[in-house]
């Protein structure tokens, strides 16, 4: 073994051996204990199969590059060298490179002479007197330091390096990129030899550019500086053949590829060094690789791009993602939470100059993420980089252009000339997406731009502090165009901005149908509350917008009879007014009527007061008429649906539709997604969406929650029809819509909707751990939820029925015990949507317990709901409820072990369920429905292809569902507790006495009594007296001492 210093070493075999106290210390390659002895070694042995060489520490003279390491080998009296780089970089991979490449040099097959990417030395002496009079900074032709608080950006420099396959590559970004670190972290990573050359204004000189350019390649090689000795003084005219001289030798002289980083050529303005610097572009030599950085492209670069030999970089790689924000405020002594790391990566889109400057106002504020919240945080010195880096390099000109269109949120050229009352507003804003001026195209055609939002901030507040006075005639004028060409609500958010309240009330008073029509409820209430009272009295349609929106406003739940207060006194206040506003306050007046009769089962008043509606509906067609028209159908449609005419509510509903090319009316749409669902017309439905996004696809507008809720549905659908990375698809672009939502309380439930299908779907793929994940996350916590109880009674259903899926019962069996829902509930005609959710919920809890436990109590309990929910779908129509409720009642018969009367209900089922493409309903139920798909043959119609393709899908499903001998042990009382009045019934009856007896015992009437007996047989799956005394005993529910206790 190698004998060594304290600070010098022997690496063999990827292992370096050193002494330490007498003893030999051995350390592996490429972990943090061999990084941290380079920093305190000096010099080193490598040796592997490669080859072998002496590496030794140095430092810049010029001190500017810091502590580098360099690899030296001699054979035969010729010394080869390379240059290795800073301690990081010294992996066992790049050692072995530099033994190799110094073993070529070794054998005479490459050259001593060029030093591989040259580090930041002294620069080689030279005798450069014809160059020009002025001296050349050695900082121009040096790499620069990077920053303290540089964050690695490996990705970057793998694009860097896939960039070298080509002659060129640009790397072109606004100021404040990080264009300059990233060029200097390659640069100082490389093995290639690097030439630097950082451009400023004196480069304008094409004799100083060439001089500058030839100092730089001296670095490398010392005989390149001849050029200059020779041909001195250089004539103008002559430029051009110099760089030629300078080219050829390149060519002549150069033994491996080397890298020209120009740095700054947007300083590179005038027309002469303009012409060489594309001189330089179409003639490089061939082992020389040319990388750029720029504000601005450099002309005349079509004929590289149509020959695919550039690579480029622009500003969208070159800002920060979160992970590379976080890091950075690490580097600067921040500790940031996810949010303001969200927030400020938000804000700045990437920005890496922003990032910083905004991190500078961050530091001693404890809750980052408020202090990035606030809208008018424009820190000093953003404010002056803007001015000084951007603004002040512009012609006065375009600084103008650039003030007065700042006030916009997207930009257009006829839009912004009517703002900035000049000409030429397309060719400037292309000018400005040349120059990268934080501009960015919002289409395909280039029509539509917007600023970066710090760059269109900091310009608004230079606007307001150099032309007050003039920023609301701008915001007038904006208005103004958007009216002109029918973009209403841009106009009423722009008059808004320049403070005439007016204007705004009677653009909005014009728009209120349109926004309510389309969903747009939140942002019609935004603004409302900007308007003063008096304005909003002044007008009947914004007192009635104020009436539908103060629900969404104050957090409280719908109140009709508050509204109908309002809408008569509003009548009142507004009885003088011409006889159209008498009646739209009238027909308003009727239609909550309506509503109201409805909320309460009143389905003959509600379908009059919507009959009187419809004959008030005379005279000429207005937007109000049509607003109040579509309102009507849907309640209608409603009307028709509870009373189980279910074929008038879809005549009604598809009458509401928009005819094609308005926008879509998601009320009406989501009316016909619970309607075709509950008709099991899943094609229907599936074409309703697709109609739906087509017509988005046309820019048409949804608001955030409508579209959320859109995306989500769709998923559901295709999720039942196992399109599973579709369904997935549709739930995540869903989730990804909740940040944007207007009302943050909207969000829990729209995440719980759309992790539910991530839920199912993980399920249906097997993935049955990820979905217990979920389940038992804070998402599906609904008891949390800032919604109505009603609302949370319909949301629990889901992790309920995801729960029995992952074969967790216990949370099911609670659930059903305080749900409200029994089986032997009274039942109507018909259901709603949520109240048959509940009970069919309650139908699977109570067969997923009898087949867990064999309780055949269970099992009599969910056959005897099942019957009283099929009789309600076939007496309706609801032939999407039939299908579910005939294939649950032939699980349950199943379980119980009546097999072929299991295969007669399923049999049917399927083979009407086949052409809606039915599908997860039955493949989700795992083995059970396995079983019987296996015999079903002989009793069904459906076909075989169908059949094998639901195999298929449960198969996954079957393989991750926890056997029935791992459900939890039965519990020792029914599925849903006795009441507290039941119990006194229960024991009444068990000491023998009739209902007239326990009538008069308990003082209730009759029927009364004869109800809580007809539940507790229900509840104890008994059919008499004696069987419901008998099993309450069984359960330890009543004791045999109990019926002896003394009479009061």
């Amino acid at each position: 073994m190698e004998k060594v210093s304290s600070t010098a070493g022997a690496v063999r075999n990827g292992c370096l051996v050193y002494e330490q106290q007498g003893q030999n210390v051995v350390v592996l390659l490429d972990t943090p204990s061999w990084y941290a002895w380079l920093e305190t070694a000096t010099t080193f042995t490598f040796t592997c199969e490669e080859g072998t060489f002496t590496a030794h520490k140095a430092r810049a003279g010029n001190q500017r590059g810091g502590w580098y390491w360099r690899a030296y080998r001699r054979k035969r009296g010729r010394l080869s060298r390379c240059y290795l780089g800073v301690s990081p970089n010294l992996t066992l991979a790049k050692l072995r490179e530099a033994a190799s490449r110094l073993a070529a040099d070794a054998e005479g097959r490459g050259s001593s002479h060029a030093d591989e990417s040259a580090p930041p030395l002294s620069h080689v002496p030279l005798s450069f007197e014809g160059l020009t009079s002025s001296v050349i900074l050695q900082s121009t032709i040096t790499p620069p330091r990077l920053p303290m608080q540089h964050v690695a950006r490996p990705h970057l420099l793998a694009l860097l390096e896939q960039g070298l396959r080509g002659p060129v590559t640009l790397v072109s970004a606004p100021a404040g990129s990080g264009k300059t670190t990233l060029l200097a972290e390659w640069a100082a990573m490389t093995t290639r030899p690097v030439v630097w050359l950082s451009c400023e204004e004196g480069e304008n000189d094409p004799a100083r550019f060439l001089s500058s350019l030839i100092a730089a390649f001296a670095r490398v090689d010392a005989r390149l500086g001849t050029i200059a000795q020779t041909d001195r003084p250089w004539h103008p005219c002559e430029h051009e053949r110099i760089l030629t001289r300078l080219l050829n030798d390149l060519e002549r002289l150069l033994q491996h590829e080397t890298v020209l980083i120009l740095d700054d050529v947007h300083a590179l303005m005038t027309e002469a060094s303009q012409a060489l610097l594309l001189f330089l572009l179409n003639h490089l030599p061939s082992r020389l690789h040319l990388l750029i950085g720029t504000r601005v492209d450099p002309p005349r670069l079509a004929r590289l791009r149509a020959r695919q030999q550039i690579a480029e970089l622009r500003r969208e790689a070159l800002g920060f993602v979160p992970s590379e924000v976080e890091a950075f405020a690490q580097a600067m002594g921040l500790s940031l939470g996810s949010e303001a790391i969200r927030l400020l990566e938000e804000r700045t889109e990437g920005w890496i100059a922003g990032i910083q400057l905004l991190m500078l106002v961050l530091r001693g504020h404890a809750d980052a993420a408020e202090v990035l919240r606030a809208t008018d945080v424009t820190p000093r010195f953003l404010l002056e980089y803007v001015c000084e880096e951007i603004l002040l390099q512009q012609s006065p000109e375009m600084q103008r252009f650039l003030l007065q269109t700042s006030v916009l949120d997207r930009l257009t050229g006829p839009l912004c000339e009517s703002v900035a009352e000049a000409g030429g507003g397309q060719q400037k804003l292309e000018s400005l997406l040349q120059a990268n001026l934080f501009v960015s195209a919002l289409d395909a055609t280039d029509t539509w731009y917007r600023y970066h939002p710090l760059f269109a901030e900091a310009l608004r507040t230079q606007l307001q502090k150099q032309e007050p006075a003039l920023v609301p005639e701008l915001y007038r004028r904006v208005s103004r165009w958007y009216e002109q060409h029918g973009w209403a609500e841009d106009a009423c958010e722009y008059a808004y901005r320049a403070g005439d309240l007016p204007h705004v009330a009677r653009l909005l008073a014009e728009l209120v149908p349109s926004l309510v029509e389309q969903g747009k409820l939140v942002r019609l209430g935004h603004w409302l509350d900007r308007l003063p009272q008096e304005i909003i009295a002044a007008s009947v349609s914004l007192s009635l917008a104020w009436i539908w929106t103060q629900p969404l406003r104050t957090s409280q739940p719908h109140d009709p009879e508050r509204v109908i207060e309002r809408l008569t006194v509003l009548l009142k206040t507004h009885e003088k007014d011409d006889p159209e506003t008498q009646a739209d306050l009238q027909r308003e007046l009727t239609l909550q009527q309506a509503t109201q009769a409805l909320a309460r089962g009143d389905i003959p008043q509600a379908l009059s007061r919507a009959a009187e509606m419809t004959r008030s509906l005379t005279g000429p067609e207005t937007a109000w008429s049509r607003f109040t028209l579509w309102r009507q159908q849907v309640l209608l449609g409603a009307a028709y649906r509870v009373s189980g005419d279910l074929e008038s509510s879809e005549q009604t509903l598809r009458q509401a539709l928009p005819a094609g090319g308005t926008s879509p009316n998601f009320v009406v749409i989501a009316s016909l997604d619970e309607l075709y669902e509950e008709l099991g017309r899943l094609r229907e439905l599936g074409r309703l969406y697709e109609d739906l996004f087509r017509a988005l696809a046309w820019h048409h507008h949804l608001p955030s929650l409508a579209l959320a809720l859109a995306h989500q549905r769709y998923g559901v659908l295709l999720y039942e029809w196992n399109r599973l990375q579709e369904a997935e698809s549709e739930a995540r672009q869903s989730l990804e819509l909740v940040p944007h939502l207007d009302l943050a309380r909207h969000s829990p439930w729209l995440t719980l909707l759309g992790l539910g299908v991530l839920a199912r779907v993980a399920l249906a793929q097997g993935h049955s751990e990820r979905a217990r994940q979920l389940l038992e996350s804070e998402a599906f916590d609904v008891a949390q939820f800032p919604v109505p109880q009603a609302s949370k009674d319909v949301l629990i259903l889901l992790p309920v029925r995801l729960a029995l899926r992952c074969g967790q019962l216990d949370p099911a069996l609670q659930w059903a015990s305080t749900c409200g829902f029994h089986a032997d509930d009274p039942f109507t005609s018909s259901l709603g949507k949520g109240r048959y959710a509940g009970y069919v919920t309650l139908a699977r809890v109570l067969i997923a317990r009898g087949r867990g436990h064999s309780n055949a109590l269970a099992l009599s309990q969910a056959q005897i709901l099942l019957d009283h929910l099929l009789e309600i779908a076939v007496g309706t129509g609801a032939h999407g409820w039939r299908i579910e409720i005939q294939m649950l009642r032939a699980l349950a018969l199943h379980a119980q072990g009546k097999t072929r009367q299991a295969l007669v209900t399923l049999g049917p089922i399927l083979a009407q369920a086949e052409p809606e493409g039915y599908l997860r309903l039955f493949a989700d139920e795992g083995e059970m429905m396995a079983d019987l798909l296996a015999l079903i043959a002989p009793f069904t119609t459906a076909s075989p292809d169908y059949l094998q393709r639901i195999q298929v899908a449960i198969a996954p499903v079957r393989a991750a569902r926890p056997a029935v001998s791992d459900l939890p042990a039965p519990l020792p009382s029914p599925v849903e507790p006795l009441s507290e009045r039941e119990r006194e019934v229960l024991q009444l009856v068990a000491e023998g006495l009739s209902n007239q007896q326990i009538a008069q015992r308990l003082m209730l009437s009759l029927h009364t009594v004869k109800l809580h007996v007809k539940h507790l047989l229900a509840k104890l799956g008994a059919t008499n007296r004696t069987q419901a005394v008998a099993r309450a005993r069984a359960l330890h529910i009543l004791t045999r001492e109990d019926h002896m206790a003394p009479s009061q």
